[in-house]
């Protein structure tokens, strides 16, 4: 007998630009990806997997894995080509067959509304989310949704990854943006991405009492290099900074204090309007979704203000010697994902999807033109017997696991 519950739900999680291709078909606008080019690996965000074009088929072979849920993003820039205006008939009207394909084999929809795709005329009129008109557009790309998917969908990740989304938008600056402007425009990106999530709670109570909306954040278990106690506080930091104070956010409606307080000391406390901590207040989460790939090892650097800089962790980490590594460096720790949804589940007490976990390999085709991964499947099996764990030791109530 299976210690998941029957309505568990199985799959995989994609993004739009990763898949769709038809970039500029059906009335699509250009996103920032768009705007990119090719990558460092020679790929660009034109063709993907063509799942604009192949839907039917990818779906079918979905449920013939074995799949009961699908987690996708929407290009909003597919509903709403420049992000704001007119609404884009042709684009929700591939959206809906696509969620129909997927109820004909009881595949449940599961709908992020931004996976980091911001629409191009957004980032060049208004700056993305470092400016208010972009949280305007928003709402009326998700009020859009909501009403036109109605109850076909039941579940809404408003963001993705979002302790880790606000980040992205540092990446459209200029490279000699200074430091100072960046950290102001992080909080304000903040913010009005809170909003915007916020939004989506709103929304769905409006139009669509049904649905559950589920903040989500990319989860890092941080561990002390040493049993220095000075280590100890920094994996603490981290761990409060990066994953925390995000779900925080997402459960309790309001900004915890050590974050309203570094803004303060920073001189970069974000402009707030009349209604907006009230706004936050009122949406409290159904749920919450997380990504995991692996945890990270911290030191003490010294740092007694408690600043924690992600990129600058992946860096030069403090080697684990107890966990492999991937060829990218990123540790494979199956335990770490019981450390996660135990810890979610025990500080909040609402449901835990897991909606991303998997590992990447750089992989070549045999003589029969497949690829034979079993160390996937090894990897897969560790992390499920871990979440197996979860549920039947640690009574973490688990709503799905969906592979990246």
């Amino acid at each position: 007998m299976s210690v998941f519950a029957k309505d568990f739900m199985w799959g995989g999680s994609v993004s739009s630009m990763q898949t769709e291709g038809g970039w500029n078909e059906g009335g699509k606008g250009l996103t920032t990806y768009d705007a990119q080019g090719t990558t460092r690996f020679g790929s660009d965000w034109k063709d993907a997997i063509d799942f604009y074009h192949r839907y039917k088929e990818d779906i079918a072979l979905f449920a013939h894995m074995g799949f009961t849920a699908y987690r996708f993003s929407l290009s909003w820039a597919r509903i709403l080509p420049d992000g704001e205006g007119k609404v884009n008939e042709e684009g929700l009207r591939f959206y809906e067959n696509v969620i129909d394909e997927l109820l004909k084999y009881n595949i449940e929809p599961v709908i992020c509304l931004y996976h980091f795709d911001m629409p191009l005329s957004l980032q060049k009129n208004y700056g993305g989310w470092s400016g208010r008109q972009t949280l305007d557009g928003f709402k009326k790309y998700v009020e859009t949704v909501i009403r036109r998917f109605g109850t076909k969908v039941k579940y809404y990740i408003p963001f993705n990854e979002q302790n880790a989304a606000s980040l992205v938008t540092l990446l459209q600056l200029p490279p000699d943006t200074p430091q100072e402007e960046k950290n102001r425009l992080l909080a304000v990106s903040t913010h009005h991405m809170f909003l915007a999530s916020a939004s989506v709670w709103h929304l769905a109570r409006q139009y669509a009492p049904h649905a559950k909306v589920g903040g989500m954040v990319n989860f890092i278990p941080f561990y002390p290099a040493t049993c220095k106690p000075e280590d100890v506080m920094a994996a603490r930091r981290a761990g409060r900074s990066y994953n925390y104070r995000t779900l925080d956010v997402f459960v309790y409606g309001e900004y915890p204090s050590d974050m309203l307080n570094e803004w303060k000391a920073a001189g970069i406390t974000p402009p707030m309007e009349p209604g907006d901590l009230e706004y936050l207040r009122q949406a409290k989460m159904d749920f919450l979704a997380h990504s995991y790939y692996m945890s990270l090892t911290v030191k003490d650097e010294g740092d007694s203000k408690g600043n924690f800089n992600l990129l600058q962790a992946f860096q030069n980490p403090p080697k684990n010697q107890y966990l492999q590594q991937t060829q990218w460096g990123w540790t494979i720790d199956p335990i770490g994902l019981r450390l996660t949804v135990k810890d979610i589940y025990e500080r909040y007490h609402l449901p835990v999807f897991t909606i991303e976990c998997g590992i990447g390999v750089d992989e070549t085709l045999n003589e029969e033109g497949t690829i034979e991964d079993d160390y996937r499947i090894n990897y897969f099996r560790e992390h499920l017997e871990q979440l197996k764990l979860a549920v039947s030791e640690d009574s973490v109530n688990l709503m799905g696991f969906l592979t990246w």
